[in-house]
Order: C-alpha cells, then structure tokens, then sequence
C-alpha cells in the first residue's frame, strides 16, 4: 500500500512539475511585454508641447496698498501674469490678465472680520479704458492673512495694462503696472 501511495505521488509531481514550468515562462513573457509597453508610452509623454502660449510677466509698484478707513486692510496683488489667447488659426483674441490677493487684517484680536471683493477693482488700459474683473472674495479674520484664488481681467486686443485701481469702504489706491 505504501508502494502504490508513493508511486502515485511521484507520477503527480513527474506531470504537475512541467506545467508549473509553463506557466512561470507565461508570466515572465507577459511581464516583458507590459514593461516594453510603459517603456513605449513614457517616449511619448516626453514630447515638447507645440501648444505653448507667451506668457508675459507684470510687476506692480508697489506690490501692496493699504485700504479702509482706518488703514485697517494690508491689500497685496500676488502671482501677475498676462497670457496671450489666440484662435485655432492663430488670430489674437486679448489677452488675459491673472492675479491672485492677499489681504491682511491689521484689527487686533477681538476686532472685526473684513473682507474685500475683487469686483471693485479696476484695471486701468493705455487706451483709457477701464475694465472689472470675475469676482472673487476673500476675507480675514482680526490679524489674520488670507489669498484668494486667482482672479482674472479680459483685456481687448491691442491694449496693454498700466495700472490697477483697489476699492474697499470708500477709500482707493492705485497700483502702477509694468508689463515685462
């Protein structure tokens, strides 16, 4: 009886062993194929982009005002840029100006929240113009410093930015803008 049991499993282990083989060679080929594939598709990510639109920088003189009646609001413009758009023919359109706003609290604790929106704003264009942007708000908490989410004006073709003006609780500032 022992004989049988221990012939039979060495028949097994002679007809499971080659299969086992097999399979281990299948993993290994597909394995191979999947790294060639990601090798192949990572080539592709690499490309250079054709689609690149100029960016221009601008800088603000001062960089940050302040607003309220009692100078209470430290209103800084952050991350300027212009960006060219044009049409799938290449034709422009405009440009677009973004920007982002910090405001500061300088209420001490225990004092009010504030809160500017950028709808009163006003970018000033060499042609005389004056154009407003999509709004944002931002608000703050009594010594607190906040940042909006970038903001942006539609500026027309041909028209170049020269300064901004800030509003908030009856009192304004102007900011100049140079485009670099």
């Amino acid at each position: 009886m022992k004989k049988t049991i221990f012939a039979l499993s060495i028949l097994t282990l002679v007809v499971l062993s080659p299969s086992c083989k097999s399979e281990n060679k299948d993993q290994q080929g597909s394995t191979e194929q999947t790294s060639s594939t990601n090798t192949s598709g990572s080539a592709n990510e690499e490309a250079p982009k054709n689609n690149d639109t100029p960016t221009l920088t601008v800088t603000a003189v001062p960089d940050s005002a302040s607003l309220g009646k009692n100078k209470e609001a430290l209103v800084r413009i952050k991350d300027i840029k212009i960006i060219e758009l044009t049409d799938p023919d290449g034709n422009s359109k405009g440009r677009e100006l973004a920007f982002k706003v910090e405001l500061t609290n300088r209420t001490p604790i225990g004092g009010n929240t504030i809160g500017v929106n950028t709808s009163d704003f006003r970018l000033e264009l060499d042609n005389g113009q004056k154009v407003a942007p999509s709004s944002r708000y931002v608000s703050a908490q009594p010594e607190e410093t906040k940042t909006s989410d970038e903001d942006k004006f539609e500026i027309p073709v041909g028209a170049k930015p020269v300064g901004l003006s800030l509003f908030m609780d009856d009192t304004r500032a102007s900011i100049k803008l140079e485009v670099k």
